[in-house]
């Protein structure tokens, strides 16, 4: 009965507002431009033209809460904001998309993930494309977790000051909940990666906090003459890592059933291409990711050298 009426919901409401996933593995090998100047360049406009609405408000100049609203409006997840939008559908960005049916996560069935075995196949696909971030090989979902539920990171931890541990609670119980593993079999630490990285740029826009990594690349934002103004450009690839990667990064599945579907597709993959496909496919990139992220690493990292072991 549950399930049922989680697909009801599925079908009636837009599918932008469920949870997606991505193949880190299928064409990685491939050439793809990279889309970083494209992004960074379209994001640096909108977010131009935010401040420039924000400063027409003069009954609220410099106020902070109306800033982060109005950024928040676009910088949401693809269903909101125009950030999103034009990561997952500017013809300006090349992508690589591929149907559910036809990815590692083909054979999984609707006893397996209402999302992956049933309603991507049957109805709608959100399957996410991969893109090529300065060598590193992320899905477009990734950045809606960035932009989206690095927004909640953020608004927890430091406007709230609720704790670190309870903050990184959000993602997990996402990736665990219907934002993840229940509805799509899939526990993605790539997303909470993301996530992560989401919370420091929202720190970054003003840098009244000092960043948690120690890496400060703001502030984006001044009050100048009672006026918000750009104090520098942004470049998203400055959050993006190797850990935002599931090829790397490697997720863990809701079932042992799931996980053997995906080890089979895995070695198929590896059969008919000659690669090596075996997640952490850049063992080297795990190691240097627990390095990165200290003591947060046993959050957002899956530190097992291989999930098909």
């Amino acid at each position: 009965m549950k399930k049922i009426l989680l697909i009801t919901s599925l079908v009636v409401f837009n599918i932008n507002a469920f949870p997606s996933e991505v193949d880190s593995f299928h064409h990685r090998f491939d050439s793809l431009k990279d889309a970083t100047d494209q992004i960074n360049l379209n994001s640096n406009k909108l977010f131009d033209r935010v401040l420039y609405n924000t400063n027409k408000d003069t009954d609220n100049l410099c106020n902070e809460t109306t800033l982060y609203k109005n950024l928040r409006k676009e910088f949401h997840n693809a269903l909101f904001g125009k950030f999103n939008k034009y990561i997952n559908n500017s013809s300006d960005i090349e992508r690589i998309k591929i149907k559910t049916i036809d990815s590692i996560y083909g054979d999984f069935t609707l006893g397996d993930s209402i999302v992956l075995g049933f309603y991507s196949k049957h109805i709608n696909d959100p399957l996410a494309s991969a893109l090529n971030i300065r060598g590193h090989y992320v899905g477009t979902d990734k950045f809606e977790h960035f932009a989206g539920t690095g927004f909640l990171y953020f608004a927890s931890y430091y406007l709230k000051k609720i704790s670190l541990d309870a903050t990184l609670a959000i993602g997990q119980h996402d990736e665990s909940g219907l934002l993840g593993a229940y509805t799509t079999g899939v526990f993605s630490y790539g997303d909470m990666v993301a996530e992560f990285n989401g919370m420091r740029f929202w720190n970054h826009i003003l840098s009244k906090n000092e960043d948690i990594l120690g890496v400060n690349l703001g502030p984006y934002v001044k009050c100048e003459n009672s006026r918000w103004i750009k104090a520098k450009q942004i470049d998203f690839s400055q959050y993006v890592d190797d850990a935002w990667d599931e090829g790397v990064n490697c997720s863990k599945f809701r079932t042992e059933k799931m996980l053997t579907k995906f080890k089979n597709s895995i070695k198929e993959l590896e059969r008919t291409s000659g690669n090596n496909y075996t997640c952490p496919i850049k063992r080297e990139s795990v190691s240097e990711s627990i390095h990165k992220y200290g003591p947060y690493s046993n959050r957002i990292i899956n530190a097992r050298w291989s999930i098909l072991d």
